[in-house]
C-alpha cells in the first residue's frame, strides 16, 4: 500500500487536514500523520475529536525557540522519519513553518508534494510574517497544488504553475464541519 505522509502541527492545519485524512483513510493509500506539534494543546483537542492518532509526534516547541531554530529542528526530525520511510507522496496545508519545513524535506527525499489551501497571497512577503514567504516557498516547492478558491488558482498560474498541476477544492473546514455535524452531533 502506498504511504502518503501528512504533516500538521497546528489546530488550523489539523481541522483542514482532518478530512483528507478521513478520505485518505477509506482510499486504497494509507495516510501516515506526522504531527509537529506546534500547538500541542489545540492540537491534541482535533486530534481526539476527529480519532485521529499521528503516526509520528515530534512535539517540536521549546520556550524562547527562535523561528530558525524551529526550521532547523523540523528539518531534522523530519528527514530522520522520511530517511526511514518510504513514502509516495506528501500532503501539507497552509503556511505554516511545520507545513514548509514538510515540504521541502519532502522534496529533498525526491517524493512529491501536494499543498492543501494553495495559492493565497497578500503580494507582501512580511505581512503575515512568516506565514506569506511559507506560502511562496510551498509554491515553488509542490509537485500538486490544491487552491481552495479560482482567485488562488490564477495567483498559482500567475506564478507559472500548469493547470494540469491544480485542482480546486474549495476549503476543507467546509468538509470537517459537516463531518463534525454528521458525526458527533
Amino acid at each position: 500500500m502506498k504511504k502518503v505522509a501528512l504533516i500538521f502541527g497546528t489546530r488550523p492545519e489539523a481541522v483542514k487536514m482532518a478530512p483528507v485524512y478521513l478520505a485518505l483513510k477509506n482510499s486504497p493509500l494509507e495516510p501516515v500523520v506526522i504531527a509537529t506539534a506546534q500547538h500541542r494543546e489545540m492540537l491534541d483537542q482535533v486530534l481526539s475529536l476527529f480519532g485521529i492518532e499521528p503516526d509520528f509526534d515530534l512535539n517540536i516547541m521549546r520556550q524562547r525557540q527562535s523561528l530558525a531554530s524551529l526550521t532547523s529542528r523540523l528539518i531534522d526530525k523530519l528527514d530522520e522519519i522520511y530517511s526511514e520511510n518510504d513514502f509516495h507522496t506528501t500532503l501539507v496545508q497552509g503556511d505554516t513553518t511545520s507545513t514548509f519545513a514538510g515540504a521541502l524535506v519532502s522534496f529533498y527525499h525526491k517524493i512529491p508534494v501536494g499543498h492543501v489551501e494553495a495559492g493565497l497571497r497578500t503580494e507582501d512577503v512580511y505581512d503575515p510574517f512568516p506565514e506569506e514567504i511559507n506560502r511562496r516557498l510551498n509554491g515553488v516547492i509542490s509537485t500538486y497544488h490544491y487552491p481552495p478558491t479560482e482567485t488562488a488558482k490564477r495567483n498559482l498560474m500567475n506564478e507559472g504553475v500548469r493547470e494540469d498541476r491544480l485542482l480546486v477544492t474549495g476549503n476543507t473546514v467546509i468538509d470537517a464541519l459537516l463531518w463534525v455535524t454528521d458525526n458527533k452531533s
